[in-house]
This record gives structure tokens, C-alpha cells and sequence, in this order.
């Protein structure tokens, strides 16, 4: 009996030290891979059993050696003494070199600061060209420069945009190009990003980079970038900080040699390498943009070229609208456009001249124009009306003839009859009627017509005649009787 208790004893302690060892704390914290390179991802993982939970871990934590990317955790419970925990962090480093990740306690458990050691490339091959330059170091307040990202594009990397920033300055982005560097010698195709610096005030300027990214199959690499230095020098006392800066550049556009009294017009010109706004452009313009004699200007218009995105400096197009007031020969006005150019440290001017034009007055002209118009017009009403009388001749004999060959009386008698009855003092008879008869100017009266107006008058008076004989013999009879 007492040794079944003992061995019942020696069990349970058995059992009670295992739970002891099994539920004994431990804090782990790996890194991988063991060489990590500059661009690709560190995976941290940190794993706690049977200790309180762990806060994720913040950025400050971290410090600026560290890009945390991404951040899980995991957390399961087998018993209410059995607990394990997982923080699986992704971090970028921000530098080659010698870095330090911080120390983790949990509980009464630590892990130490651990030093990894950075490579810029894998053994054996070169870093990634990454280089970064700005066109002018020391540009004048309000000089834009160009600023220029090169980063080498081999294999199927394709970098996203990166974003460039100052507060002494304006950045503004302005294309993405594939190109070709010399760099040690040799040729090294680049992906290259460029912006327009333009410093707002004398000095140190710096000029701050975003991150570099790619995600070549599907993996992504992030790449620091080192900020550009800019010495900005002050603008001359007497140079006013928004009038023109650069090199100025004019091109003009034909204009018309030859208008009317009266007629509008505009000049056309393109200003590209200044840096100018809009306001100080149109001011600039307003004090050269002159009447000159015989032209009277109006307002500039002034249109921002859509390809200004990707120049370093505006192009600006200039129209200046005219009026002619004058005759004769007259001279464009000149546009002079003053800038400081920072090569030279002094003013220049920039001129367009258009030259001159002709102006004529069309009024005589068009004087001698509207008395032609007008002569051509009752020359032409004269010519109509007389081939309309011709015309109407023409057919007024043609009718004649037509009823004379045909010997048509009735057509005859009816227009006989016809001017009869409108009471014409010629239509007594039908002789006189006849010889009234005209077309145009040439009487009507012809062989024909008279032939048939013989046989209407035989017609016409022979009827009559044996009433008249027998009235007349009867009247001699009754004369003789009365006499007898």
C-alpha cells in the first residue's frame, strides 16, 4: 500500500514539473535574410510564447535607418497558461552600411539591439546607378534649373514616379524619359525623371526626393534617394523679383504687308526661356504694346502653351490685335520685352519687329466701282428693253404674216372689231385700220395683208350694193310721179 502511494506520488510530481517546463516564457526575435541588400525587403519576425502581448511596433521605433512597410500579428491560446504570439514586420533599409534594429522586452524577457549589415549589391556585381544632378547650382532667385533623376533600367524594372519637394522653392515635375548615360566609361540605359527648381530666396536651398520604387515580378524594392543641394543667389536690387528671368527667346510670326483703310489684324509672337507669370507678362506688355501711327492696338491676349507641362520655362504665345486708321505706308510697333539673363548678370532686351505694311483707302475706288455697277446696270435695262421691243416686233410680224398666208378674215376682223369697240378714231374703216397698223417702227400694211383687206372690202361692200341700186331707182319714181 505504501508503495502504490509513493509511485502515485512520484507520477503527479512527474506531471506537475512537466506543466511547469511547458509553460516556461521565451521571446525570439529572427531576421532574415542573414545579407540583406540595400533596396530589398528585411523580413523581422518576432515571436513570443506564454509573455504578455506585445504592442506593434511604431516608425519612430524605428527610426529614419528603417522604411517599416508592412506589420502582422497573430496572436492563440491553447490554455490559460499557454499562450504564443507572432509580429512579422517588413522592413526597407534606408541606407547602406552598418544598421541597428531596437531592442524588444516583453515581460521580463528581452531582445538585445541586433546590427545588420546593409550591402548596396549582391557580391560580385556593381550597385544600381542611381544619380541624381541639378543643370545649375547656383541659379538666381526666381531662375528655374533643371533637376534631373537617372536610375538604371535594366532588366524588367519600371520605377514609379518619384516625388521631389524644397521649401526654399517651386518644383514643378516635368517628363519621364529612357535614355542613355556614360557613367565610369561606360553606356547605362536609364530610366531619367526631371522637374523645373525654381529657388524663391537667396541661400542654401535643399531639394528633397520621395522614395524610389520598382516591383520587378511581382517583388517590391524601395531605394533612398539623398537630397540636392541649391546655392541660390539674390537678384540685383534693381530688378523687380516677378519681371522676366532667363534667356529670353522671341519668335514671330509673318504679318500682313498689305491692308485696307479699316481692316484688323494681329501680331503674332512665342516668348519661351524666362521664367514669367501671366500678371507680370500682361503688365510688361501694357507698357510696350504702343499705338503707332495709322494702327490703333487693343489688348494682348497672351495663351500659355500647352507644352509648357514639360519645359523648364513657360511658353507663352502673344497676339496683339490692330486696327488700320491710316493710309499710306506704316510701320508695325515693337515689342521689347526686358529680362535679366544670370550667364551674363545683367539685363537684355528682347525685340520683335514685325516691319512695316502698306495701307490703301478703297473709298475712290469703290466709288468708281458702284458708278460702274450702276452705268452696267442701265446699259443692261437699255439692252433688254430694246430686245424686248425687237422681240415684241418680231412677233407682232410674224402674227401678221402667219394671218396673211393663211388669209384668215376672221383673226383679220377680229382685231378690227376688237380696237373698234376701245373706240379707236383709225377704226372707222377697215382701210384706215389697215394703214394704222405698225410693228415697232415699221408700218404693217403689205402685199399679203392687202390682198386679203381688198377681198374683205369687195366682200363687205358688194353685198350692199343691189339694196342701194333698187332704193335709188325707186326714189327716181317717185320724184317722176310727184313731177308728172
Amino acid at each position: 500500500m505504501q508503495r502504490l502511494l509513493r509511485q502515485l506520488l512520484a507520477a503527479s510530481l512527474v506531471t506537475a514539473g512537466g506543466a511547469a517546463h511547458a509553460a516556461a516564457p521565451s521571446l525570439r526575435c529572427d531576421a532574415l535574410p542573414a545579407h540583406p541588400l540595400l533596396g530589398h525587403p528585411l523580413k523581422w519576425t518576432i515571436r513570443a510564447a506564454n509573455l504578455p502581448e506585445i504592442p506593434m511596433l511604431q516608425a519612430a521605433q524605428l527610426g529614419s535607418d528603417w522604411l517599416l512597410q508592412n506589420q502582422t500579428a497573430q496572436r492563440s491560446a491553447s490554455g490559460p497558461a499557454r499562450s504564443l504570439q507572432t509580429l512579422d514586420l517588413t522592413l526597407y533599409p534606408m541606407s547602406a552600411g552598418t544598421l541597428q534594429l531596437p531592442a524588444v522586452r516583453a515581460g521580463a524577457l528581452s531582445c538585445p539591439p541586433r546590427t545588420v549589415r546593409i550591402a548596396e549589391s549582391p557580391p560580385g556585381q556593381a550597385p544600381r546607378f542611381i544619380a541624381a544632378h541639378v543643370e545649375d547650382a547656383n541659379p538666381v532667385v526666381g531662375q528655374a534649373t533643371r533637376v534631373d533623376l537617372d536610375v538604371g533600367a535594366g532588366g524588367a524594372l519600371d520605377w514609379q514616379p518619384v516625388r521631389a519637394g524644397s521649401d526654399e522653392g517651386l518644383v514643378r515635375s516635368l517628363s519621364t524619359v529612357s535614355t542613355v548615360v556614360r557613367a565610369g566609361g561606360n553606356r547605362v540605359a536609364v530610366q531619367r525623371q526631371s522637374w523645373s527648381f525654381t529657388p524663391l530666396r537667396p541661400g542654401d536651398s535643399t531639394i528633397h526626393f520621395g522614395l524610389l520604387r520598382a516591383t520587378p515580378f511581382g517583388q517590391l524594392l524601395v531605394y533612398p534617394l539623398r537630397p540636392l543641394q541649391v546655392q541660390a543667389q539674390p537678384l540685383p536690387a534693381y530688378w523687380p523679383e516677378d519681371a522676366a528671368i532667363g534667356h529670353a527667346r522671341l519668335r514671330l510670326e509673318r504679318a500682313p504687308h498689305r491692308l485696307e483703310l479699316g481692316a484688323t489684324g494681329v501680331l503674332r509672337a512665342t516668348l519661351e526661356g524666362v521664367q514669367i507669370g501671366r500678371t507680370a507678362l500682361l503688365r510688361t506688355l501694357e507698357q510696350a504694346n504702343v499705338n503707332s501711327r495709322g494702327l490703333r492696338m487693343y489688348a494682348s491676349r497672351l495663351i500659355l502653351d500647352p507644352d509648357s507641362a514639360h519645359r523648364l520655362t513657360p511658353v507663352w504665345r502673344i497676339e496683339l490685335a490692330f486696327r488700320v486708321t491710316a493710309g499710306g505706308r506704316l510701320a508695325y510697333p515693337q515689342l521689347r520685352i526686358p529680362y535679366y539673363d544670370p550667364r551674363l548678370g545683367a539685363p537684355r532686351l528682347a525685340v520683335a519687329d514685325w516691319g512695316a505694311l502698306r495701307a490703301h483707302d478703297p473709298r475712290p475706288l469703290r466709288l468708281l466701282e458702284a458708278l460702274g455697277l450702276v452705268g452696267s446696270l442701265v446699259l443692261l435695262l437699255a439692252l433688254s428693253r430694246a430686245c424686248a421691243v425687237a422681240t415684241g416686233a418680231w412677233l407682232c410680224r410674224r402674227r401678221w404674216r402667219r394671218i396673211a398666208a393663211r388669209g384668215d378674215s376672221r383673226a383679220l376682223l377680229r382685231a378690227w372689231q376688237r380696237d373698234q369697240a376701245r373706240g379707236a378714231p383709225q377704226a372707222q374703216t377697215l382701210r384706215n385700220w389697215a394703214r394704222s397698223l405698225s410693228c415697232g417702227a415699221q408700218p404693217l400694211l403689205q402685199q399679203g395683208l392687202e390682198a386679203l383687206i381688198e377681198e374683205q372690202e369687195r366682200s363687205h361692200y358688194a353685198s350692199a350694193a343691189p339694196g342701194a341700186q333698187a332704193a335709188a331707182v325707186q326714189g327716181r319714181d317717185e320724184l317722176a310721179g310727184e313731177l308728172g
